[in-house]
């Protein structure tokens, strides 16, 4: 038994891909025909031209994502640095804080902050803010003066690349007497 093969032909947005018309057949077309035709070729060739324009936009706006976020996983590695120098001044008694050799490490920080801005990577400001979730990742809570929700320390760094948030800051924020109040009333209730 022979299997007859079947002449598949694939089909572009509705034109065949192998649809050649040969110029015998050309001069058997009618003129309605061959205007058809034409139309078909234009209309694809216009397809064609705007798939490629397209592709072009994506690969560019690829390419530039590529090129805007390339350095994220650096930061993620150099973030760590910022917050050991943080600690580290921190623990300084005062009178050594102008001293040549904590200059020297102030000197260090600073330049490392700065290469962080000119690569377009800010540190999330904040020390005295209102805590934005968005921003910040609150850790843990005092009791304070402060409004509720005003970030009172900044254990973590946070940093944003070109705008975006790469790492919120970890925050301890305001509790305000009131709240610890009603805390306090709440887990009495519960025992």
């Amino acid at each position: 038994m022979k299997k007859k093969k079947k002449n598949k032909e694939e089909e572009v947005d509705g034109i065949q891909e192998n649809d050649q018309t040969a110029p015998s057949k050309i001069e058997e077309m009618t003129e309605e025909e061959l205007l058809k035709k034409a139309i078909e070729y234009r209309d694809l060739s216009q397809r064609l031209a705007a798939d490629y324009q397209n592709l072009q936009k994506q690969t560019e706006a690829r390419i530039s994502d590529i090129r805007k976020y390339s350095t994220e996983q650096l930061l993620l590695e150099l973030a760590p640095l910022v917050d050991y120098f943080n600690s580290a001044f921190s623990t300084v008694p005062a009178e050594e804080l102008e001293s040549g050799w904590m200059m020297g490490i102030k000197h260090i920080q600073d330049q490392l902050l700065k290469t962080l801005q000119e690569n377009n990577i800010e540190v999330i400001d904040a020390v005295g803010k209102t805590f934005d979730p968005e921003f910040h990742e609150a850790v843990g809570e005092e009791d304070s003066d402060e409004p509720a929700d005003t970030i009172l320390k900044n254990p973590q760094a946070g940093f944003t690349l070109n705008g975006r948030v790469v790492k919120p800051a970890k925050v301890i924020v305001a509790k305000t007497k009131e709240e610890k109040q009603e805390d306090n009333k709440a887990n009495l209730k519960d025992n």
